[in-house]
């Protein structure tokens, strides 16, 4: 089964904890492994963690020290670590498209190409497209541990039944405004959306467009002042003042956004294809189930469209300063590729710890689990490079949990055949100071101006002409010139 997208990365720092890179007291390795505490058995519990570690510790015959902050203030965490130098052995990182390259150029990761290469159990099962991504000068730093994701737009099938709205898997961009806008005036909301702006990027893709600085036709441009973005953002802006767009998407959390679809409240959001089947389990859950219809493109006039192309997202890199690599590679592969390992650490815990089986041989939590909240996730089963047996599980699902696992399945690998752009790692670190240096107000610039042209308190022209004031302002022209020369 070829599938191409996927999830995320759990324990509360001990205040003795010394972030060394592995170092011990004694001659024994001891890996320090750091992962957020929405994975090690999605349990705050730290016999919960503890457990989990015990496990890693019995896969690997390595003892592992784990350092698992909330998610919540994770990636702030890993950053003061990783710039400090007292980076831990092994630790996920999520945005690895872009932190990757980064990382790997200033040499706070290993280089984990050789490794790679004579482990039989990581070439088994992860494609050679998905750990050449990012290519590094032609090396490797990463392991990926589930499938690249992207984004999609959902939309509830029970609704769009009652109102006759007819989309496809790919619309075009006049279709989805006319047929989402059946909705108005009635209530429902007909599309939500977080108020993350590079999620804008789903749009630009109609359009051809690309929100950043980019390779194109060879040369390095500013997708944000290329022609194509004025059509995207002018359509954007359409479907606000439509009424499709919901009008308080700047203060609109992730969980408010989907919360909205859950219950009914809104017809549609965008999300990561791989959350098909939180949708099918959790509109159940409100009492509201329903099929949920995805659209992985919006085409374009010039016939542009495809998912948020988000890559490698999530992966598990090793410190450049660890005392102990073997050690530290050895703890990434068996997670990555044990199929008892990932699941209790991704997905749904240990059995006797987390969970017990109950008469039908279902998952029951224990009082512990439940009680340190607990929250099972079946998304391992679809999302792992680990090609698990839904026939022949350790715990029994009932039918309709499995069908929506297949049907989550299918939609990964649909969604694959749709995937967008994605220019994030075209321009490398370290070929431009200045560039590296600009690159976060560059950012945060381009989205607070496109979201003003959205809703429409800028004009279009007036947005782009104060972006090209402050393209101006840091040298932008130069900047350019800069990267061009690098070529």
């Amino acid at each position: 089964m070829k599938r191409f997208l996927l999830f995320p990365v759990v324990m509360i720092l001990a205040s003795a904890l010394v972030f060394a890179g592995g170092s011990s007291e004694s001659d024994e390795p001891v890996i320090q492994l750091a992962s957020a505490d929405n994975t090690y058995g999605l349990s705050t519990d730290p016999d919960m963690q503890q457990s989990i570690t015990d496990l890693i510790e019995e896969k690997t015959g390595v003892t592992v020290e784990p350092i698992i902050p909330p998610l919540s203030s994770y990636s702030d965490k890993i950053s003061t670590l990783v710039n400090s130098g007292d980076i831990p052995d092994v630790f996920s990182i999520a945005q690895a498209m872009v932190k990757v390259p980064q990382m790997a150029t200033r040499g706070q990761i290993l280089d984990l190409t050789d490794y790679i290469a004579n482990s039989e159990k990581i070439k088994s099962i992860i494609p050679d497209s998905v750990l050449s991504i990012p290519d590094i000068g032609g090396r490797n730093y990463f392991v990926p541990y589930n499938y690249p994701k992207s984004k999609g737009l959902f939309i509830r099938q029970d609704i769009m039944d009652q109102y006759g709205i007819n989309l496809s898997s790919t619309p075009t961009t006049e279709e989805f405004l006319t047929e989402m806008s059946k909705l108005k005036g009635t209530g429902i909301e007909p599309f939500t959306f977080p108020k993350w702006i590079d999620n804008f990027q789903f749009f630009y893709n109609s359009f051809g467009a690309w929100g950043g600085v980019y390779l194109r036709d060879g040369k390095y441009v500013d997708g944000f002042q290329e022609p194509e973005m004025r059509e995207a953002l002018a359509y954007l802006h359409e479907l606000y003042e439509a009424g499709v767009l919901n009008t308080e998407f700047i203060t609109t959390e992730n969980s408010q956004m989907r919360e909205k679809v859950y219950t009914g409240q809104s017809a549609g959001d965008i999300d990561y294809v791989t959350n098909y089947i939180n949708y099918f389990q959790q509109t159940a859950a409100a009492g509201k189930p329903t099929e949920m219809h995805v659209i992985y493109a919006l085409i374009g006039p010039n016939g542009d469209g495809g998912t948020l192309n988000e890559a490698t997202q999530t992966a598990l890199c090793v410190s450049a300063k660890t005392k102990y690599p073997d050690e530290a590679f050895k703890v990434i592969e068996t997670i990555v590729s044990d199929p008892e390992l990932y699941a209790a650490f991704f997905g749904i815990g240990r059995e006797g710890y987390h969970y017990t089986l109950g008469e039908n041989n279902e998952i029951v939590p224990t009082d512990k689990a439940a009680n340190s909240g607990y929250k099972y996730t079946l998304n391992y089963l679809s999302d792992s490079f680990i090609d698990y047996d839904l026939d022949n599980l350790s715990f029994s699902l009932d039918e309709e949990t499995l069908s929506g696992i297949r049907r989550q399945r299918e939609i990964i690998d649909e969604g694959g055949n749709y995937l967008g752009p994605n220019h994030s790692a075209d321009v490398p670190v370290g070929i431009s100071d200045e560039y590296d240096r600009v690159s976060p107000s560059i950012k945060s610039t381009r989205e607070s101006i496109a979201a003003k042209i959205v809703i429409g308190s800028v004009t279009l022209d007036e947005g782009m002409a104060e972006y090209e004031n402050f393209w101006n302002s840091i040298n932008g022209p130069e900047i350019l010139e800069e990267l061009n020369a690098s070529l």
